[in-house]
């Protein structure tokens, strides 16, 4: 049994390989906008806003006349909104221990592996990717003016490209600091040497710290559908894309790949798009797909992941 189970893994790895080296598929597929798409979403507009309209004009004309197919680094949307509802889920937490004056060991416990989770693996996952591999691809391809050769605005909309970039790096720094923050607030609030006002006051910093980060993911996210999603399908090459893909899946490795799989499963499915679903079991191998309750025991949980949704029946 243990060498069919073997044998079992090894093949799915070796789909979610094929598959995603021939059509992209974890890190892949076509972009559609739509009433459903996140650039509706009305929470956390700051980043948006604080670029100058000139910046975002430049590149909205440039985008009027393009079109938004060909999007294929589908992956990443998906670990933006697997890390959304994980911050959303980890601030639902807090307050329910707080709200309760929960000071029980196991729902601190809780806290702690839910924060550990959603810091220190999922949006350090999507952050390492990000800051050592997809900002600088994002520059290579979107600020350099050759790549608009045929617009008599080329030099603007590289310019323009580049404070757009610079906006969602700083975004990423300032995520990554409340991140931090907000771990250590969670580690704080579970010690035995603290008062119950203290690990009250502490619960209450960490529910603060999460609605700011949900607040500036859903804000990072806005702009990335608003003028990054739309602009890789118009300037970036499908070959390119899936270049970059490969890369990606070989940064993560396959048991981290699995992990992240589960939560952008239920990212998208909680989202209550059709169209997101469609995508997701249209690009995601069968194989992959049955595999993914499975992964959810056996890598998702034991990664701290369960203990995002402790006291959830209690509500």
């Amino acid at each position: 049994m243990r060498c069919t189970a073997i044998l079992l893994r090894r093949i799915v790895a070796l789909l979610l390989l094929c598959h995603l080296g021939v059509s992209s598929t974890c890190f892949a597929a076509v972009y559609t906008p739509s009433a459903e798409s996140c650039r509706t979403d009305v929470r956390g507009g700051a980043i948006v806003n604080s670029i100058d309209e000139r910046t975002i004009s430049v590149i909205k004309q440039f985008l009027t006349a393009s079109s938004t197919d060909g999007f294929l680094i589908q992956g990443w949307r998906w670990h933006c909104m697997s890390l959304i509802r994980d911050a959303d889920r980890l601030e639902r937490l807090a307050a329910h221990l707080s709200s309760n004056k929960v000071s029980d060991e196991s729902g601190l416990e809780a806290l702690v592996s839910a924060a550990d989770y959603v810091v220190n693996f999922n949006m350090a996952g999507l952050y390492r990717i990000e800051s050592t591999m997809f900002v600088k691809w994002l520059r290579k391809n979107l600020c350099n003016a050759d790549a608009f050769s045929d617009s008599s605005n080329a030099a603007a909309m590289a310019s323009a490209f580049g404070k757009v970039i610079d906006k969602i790096d700083k975004q990423r720094v300032d995520c990554e600091k409340l991140g931090k923050e907000l771990y250590e607030y969670a580690s704080a609030s579970s010690s035995s040497s603290i008062t119950t006002d203290q690990r009250q006051r502490y619960l209450r910093e960490v529910v603060r710290l999460s609605t700011r980060l949900s607040d500036q993911l859903h804000s990072m996210r806005n702009l990335q559908e608003m003028l990054i999603v739309p602009s890789i399908s118009q300037v970036v090459s499908a070959s390119e894309q899936k270049s970059f893909n490969n890369k990606v899946l070989l940064a993560l490795g396959l048991l981290e790949s699995r992990v992240h799989l589960v939560g952008m499963h239920d990212a998208v499915w909680e989202s209550g798009s059709e169209i997101e679903k469609q995508k997701f079991e249209k690009e995601i191998p069968y194989v992959a797909r049955i595999m993914i309750e499975r992964w959810r025991k056996s890598v998702y949980a034991p990664k701290g992941a369960w203990a995002l949704d402790y006291g959830v029946s209690d509500k």
